[in-house]
């Protein structure tokens, strides 16, 4: 029973520390963006660049979790969208954090005001995974 016992409370700190967090880097330049990710997301490294014409984008992963962070670039390595890749069984969870955190402005978009300007923040949700995105509003 006792190896049983560890294992519950195992997982239960590793769900608690799984934090949903939102990380809005849109408009900051991907050299900062690659600084910051393992600093602010545990358990997540860079993973690759990849840049296509005009566009690209940066990659971070956590293998553990099972979860993904893109930071879509422009030509100037500016992000101009953050998309967060998660397991569908979160989903409780993340909208529980997006609520907390955000203004809901229907059942699967919030919004995020930050230094004077408007966020789009809109989950997705996928068959096998979550997606959040954050996008600057256009009206």
């Amino acid at each position: 029973m006792k190896p049983l016992v560890i294992s519950l409370l195992t997982l239960a700190l590793m769900l608690l520390s799984i934090g949903t967090n939102a990380q809005n880097y849109v408009g900051m330049h991907k050299d900062e963006i690659i600084k910051r990710v393992p600093h602010e997301f545990k358990g997540f490294f860079f993973e690759k660049e990849v840049n296509v014409d005009d566009r690209g984008f940066v990659k971070f992963v956590n293998t553990l979790d099972e979860q993904t962070i893109l930071c879509m670039i422009d030509n100037d390595g500016v992000c101009t969208a953050v998309s967060r890749m998660y397991n569908t069984w979160l989903y409780d969870q993340v909208v529980n954090e997006l609520n907390s955190k955000y203004q809901q402005v229907s059942k699967h978009k919030w919004l995020e005001v930050k230094g004077g300007k408007t966020y789009d923040l809109t989950l997705i949700q996928g068959k096998w995974f979550l997606t959040l995105t954050i996008r600057h509003q256009t009206k």
